[in-house]
């Protein structure tokens, strides 16, 4: 695959956090290619899975990346996608435990530098999102779901023995510039404010966030006439009139139940301590 890969930059946190975003800012730079949930690669080309799971969200089956990438077991990962893209930095937002773990495992004894971003965002914000998309589940459950994704992530955190830095994601949203800037001090690459406008920039992610990879369509539209990226109805107008550019999200502050809102504090309060965001 020839020495194309230099640096894998791994996003953890949980889910609804604005990983999404921070992946096409930082996959706007020249030298970084955002792959979105590279997970989701275990799906590329295989019929049973739904289309969503295996197709650049972006551009769909026809995509350039992804649509004719034959991935060898024999070659890391990272260096296939890496030659693919022509790029010397890949940065992956998976939160599967396993899978990162097998992942940082392929890369030792390399000479590929490993980076993890610890992205946080305030646990009433994320449940918000979850009960939104999962209307179905119970609110104990997926509080105690984001009480253990926590106590996961800290543990790999701790435990990683490489580069490593924690991020707000309010902060990335209200000071974008500053904590971008500090992000690529982090990550030791020249910063680029057009990194800031990732939404006039080409991207090709797997799985992430509908409502921000929409935004990169809905700026795109001379250029990408058919995305394959879609919102659902319940946030379809936020997303349509949402101006382009890096906004905070205190939707929450509006929607979560304060019945919820209680029952957080009193399963997730001192979890959520360190990330709790008032305005």
């Amino acid at each position: 695959m020839g020495d194309n890969l230099k640096k894998a930059v791994f996003i953890c946190g949980a889910g609804h956090s604005g990983s999404t975003l921070l992946g096409l800012i930082l996959g706007s730079h020249s030298d970084c290619f955002y792959c979105g949930e590279g997970q989701k690669t275990n799906f590329l080309q295989n019929q049973t899975k739904a289309i969503s799971k295996r197709v650049c969200k972006i551009c769909g089956a026809n995509c350039p990346v992804w649509s004719d990438l034959k991935l060898s077991e024999r070659v890391n990962l990272y260096e296939q996608i890496s030659a693919k893209a022509q790029k010397p930095i890949i940065i992956d937002s998976s939160k599967g435990r396993q899978w990162l773990q097998k992942q940082l495992e392929s890369l030792k004894n390399t000479d590929i530098k490993q980076y993890l971003i610890f992205l946080q965002r305030d646990g009433r914000a994320v449940i918000n999102s979850r009960i939104t998309k999962y209307p179905e589940k119970n609110f104990k459950y997926l509080i105690e779901e984001w009480v253990a994704k926590g106590q996961m992530t800290n543990e790999l955190f701790n435990n990683f023995d490489h580069k490593k830095i924690k991020i707000r994601y309010e902060v990335l949203a209200t000071q974008p510039e500053s904590v971008t800037q500090k992000l690529c001090n982090f990550l030791d690459i020249e910063y680029q404010p057009e990194m800031l406008k990732y939404y006039e920039h080409e991207h090709h992610p797997l799985g992430g966030n509908n409502g921000t990879q929409f935004l990169v369509a809905k700026a795109q539209r001379e250029k990408i006439k058919d995305p394959f990226v879609k919102v659902g109805e319940y946030k379809k107008d936020y997303y349509e009139n949402h101006e382009l550019g890096i906004k905070l999200d205190l939707r929450w502050q509006k929607e979560l139940d304060p019945s919820v809102e209680r029952l957080f504090e009193e399963m997730a309060g001192k979890e959520n301590a360190e990330m709790k965001w008032e305005v």
